[in-house]
């Protein structure tokens, strides 16, 4: 398992300082742990660059011999390395800044990539979501569209359905209009109605009529025989104004008369509000 302290080992061994490599990092290495592998190579190349990346400095003449006086007589002859003429802990301590210096190369290295990866990956993701907000306004724009275009044909298609209806009602042979009058609560009402008695379909033409609450309707009755059929319920405008198409009337014998009445919303089997419009056919 990779430890952040195989860092450190890996920095000073990249520089020759170990001796040798200690054998937990050793075994470490030959189990094959691809971070270290990876890290000792950005290591070994930092630390060739960093030897280039000093300038050479010779000491002083004086400096030598008096190193040499502080080893003593036994060893005034000897010949001696740079290194040997370093007390260890000088070594080590030369030998410990460079390797953090070798560190902090690798580290900045390594931030470096992730960072040139990370805003790679941030402009990828950036166009990547420009492409998704244009093709989303696309489609809300097709969606909307659409939805219009099959509003407007639902429109057209019930328009020219109420057309043929009054053609083949207003066109009949015996087509009869009544009047039917506001009662109260409404006493300013007041409808039209065209009805035939072959087709037994009738249209009623209605103004001055109150706006109702969503949940309640008007409601068209036809009185055969001296009970009321329901014949359809309808909503106004603002303006209180309506053309109702009656519901298919065949099952009845004969329309004696016509009701509108307020019910909830959808109708009711019988009458249950108040009469707002009533009348009665005309010969």
């Amino acid at each position: 398992m990779h430890n952040e302290r195989y860092e450190e080992l890996l920095a000073l061994h990249a520089l020759g300082a170990l001796g040798g490599v200690e054998p937990e990092l050793e075994q470490h290495l030959e189990e094959g742990c691809e971070i270290c592998e990876k890290l000792l190579g950005e290591l070994r190349q930092s630390a060739a660059l960093l030897a280039f990346s000093v300038p050479a400095l010779r000491p002083r003449p004086e400096l030598r011999a008096q190193v040499l006086a502080a080893l003593g007589p036994a060893r005034i002859d000897a010949p001696a390395t740079e290194a040997q003429l370093l007390p260890r802990r000088t070594r080590w301590w030369l030998a410990a800044a460079a390797a953090a210096v070798l560190l902090f190369i690798a580290d900045h290295t390594r931030l470096t990539v992730q960072r040139d990866r990370l805003q790679g990956e941030l402009a990828g993701t950036r166009s990547r979501l420009v492409v998704a907000e244009g093709e989303a306004a696309r489609r809300a724009q097709t969606s909307a569209g659409a939805a219009d275009l099959a509003a407007r044909l639902r429109s057209a298609e019930a328009d020219l359905a109420r057309r043929d209806l009054r053609v083949r009602v207003l066109e009949s042979d015996d087509i009869r209009m009544l009047f039917l009058g506001g009662q109260d609560p409404q006493p300013g009402a007041r409808a039209k109605v065209f009805w035939s008695e072959t087709a037994k379909r009738g249209i009623v033409v209605a103004a001055n009529l109150q706006p109702l609450p969503a949940d309640r309707q008007y409601q068209l009755w036809v009185f055969d025989q001296g009970k009321p059929v329901d014949a359809g319920v309808f909503d106004v405008d603002t303006a209180g104004r309506a053309l109702v198409e009656s519901r298919d009337l065949a099952g009845i014998t004969a329309a004696q008369n016509f009701a509108v009445t307020v019910e909830p919303r959808g109708g009711m089997p019988q009458p249950t509000g108040p009469i707002v419009l009533v009348g009665t056919p005309a010969a």
